[in-house]
């Protein structure tokens, strides 16, 4: 999950233990863990999809109920300015570190990144002229929003999201390049790497129907990697990435003329 999701996530989960009347103390004793290691599960640390599952299992909910609120929670969130969306849009790399803060101090995200101290300050300072950050008595700096604001539909979102599926098609071209390359090996191995894209017509109640069902089936399959996370020995373990991207238009959308290319143009010669 991203740092974005993963925040409003976290959200999401705080919202419900407030509609349960449920205590970090509450939780703290289903989890088998002290209460300072529920915050920073909330807070500042790594929301394992592990830890995730037994949250939803303490919450009576799962993944899909899950993420119905969440949307619900970001829409109630505070909202960006119209002059920091457009800073943040303009600067990508200002809205990851703004980002980053969520779960780590600037002197995690420096020694992470192999920052100097002046782009630290750069990247301090652009941020804190926007007021998208805090810095209390005690130097310590703090996101001005209590969770991770919704990217909203205009420049910023068109951004981010461009970003986000960018990097993930990139990551899939190189990993599958790999992959066809070393077939030969693959297959020896037993180990499968693909891609896929299908286009069917159908109603759109059979459309989401068949979305339903792919939740469920991840939903399961997650469940599966909770219980070998924790059963299986750790190098046995390997991370299985799932891009997930769906959508049903009118038969004459435009934006199919774009997948027509994908086996390269055909133009006069």
């Amino acid at each position: 999950m991203n740092d974005f999701k993963i925040q409003q996530i976290k959200a999401a989960l705080k919202d419900l233990l407030k509609q349960k009347k449920m205590t970090y103390e509450n939780v703290a004793e289903e989890l088998e863990c002290s209460v300072p290691t529920v915050k920073r599960i909330l807070g500042d640390e790594e929301l394992t999809l592990s830890r995730l599952l037994q949250f939803c299992e303490i919450l009576d909910v799962n993944l899909t109920d899950l993420e119905t609120m969440t949307k619900m929670t970001t829409e109630k969130a505070e909202k960006f300015t119209e002059a920091q969306e457009q800073f943040l849009a303009k600067n990508k790399g200002f809205l990851s570190y703004f980002i980053k803060l969520y779960e780590n101090t600037p002197e995690q995200i420096a020694e992470k990144y192999k920052l100097n101290q002046r782009s630290t300050d750069k990247y301090l300072m652009g941020l804190e002229k926007h007021g998208l950050i805090k810095v209390n008595a005690k130097q310590k700096v703090k996101p001005a929003f209590k969770s991770i604001p919704p990217m909203g539909a205009g420049m910023l979102a068109k951004s981010y999201y461009e970003n986000f599926i960018k990097s993930g098609a990139d990551f899939f071209i190189q990993n599958i390049s790999e992959g066809l390359y070393s077939a030969a090996d693959l297959k020896k191995r037993g180990i499968r790497k693909g891609w896929s894209m299908n286009s069917v017509r159908v109603t759109e109640a059979t459309y989401n129907a068949f979305i339903k069902e792919q939740e469920a089936a991840f939903e399961a399959f997650a469940k599966l990697g909770s219980y070998e996370e924790k059963t299986q020995p750790q190098e046995k373990l390997k991370t299985a990435l799932v891009l997930q991207a769906f959508t049903i238009e009118e038969n004459d959308y435009k934006g199919f003329e774009i997948l027509e290319r994908s086996l390269g143009d055909i133009t006069n010669i």
